[in-house]
């Protein structure tokens, strides 16, 4: 029985090893943060009047390519694309990195703590332009 008892031991030990391995390796390809707007900015083409919502990212398989949303509950909001990059130096910090674009702020890069890695944002105007109204009557 102690044959047996150890067998599952180790058998449990490495399942739980490489749960906790896929799961740090692959942490930053799908991933949520938080996002509060003190004010009406860019996101990803469409303006996000000000609030709280979830910035929500999924990296293509095989792809640089980031699927991007911002959802409030089960509503998308804005969605867009991005590129998985990196850079010269690991950030200290999370943070999402805004841009001044003609007097709105705009939504440019998402940086993760002690890392090089980071997500770069694509202009999204023509995501935006499809829910935008096409003119008064």
């Amino acid at each position: 029985m102690s044959f047996l008892t150890r067998l599952l031991a180790a058998t449990g030990a490495l399942i739980l090893a490489s749960g906790v391995s896929a799961t740090s390796t692959g942490a930053r390809n799908d991933g949520r943060r938080p996002l509060r707007l003190t004010e009406q900015t860019d996101l990803l083409g469409t303006a996000v009047p000000p609030g709280s919502y979830d910035l929500r990212w999924t990296r293509e398989k095989g792809s640089e390519t980031v699927k991007l949303e911002v959802t409030r509950g089960h509503r998308v909001l804005a969605s867009g694309t991005g590129v998985w990059d990196s850079s010269d130096r690991p950030y200290p910090h999370e943070a999402l990195v805004f841009r001044s674009a003609g007097g709105a702020s705009e939504l440019s890069e998402i940086r993760f703590r002690n890392s090089a890695e980071l997500i770069r944002v694509q202009a999204g105007h023509e995501a935006g332009a499809a829910g935008a109204p096409s003119g008064s009557r």
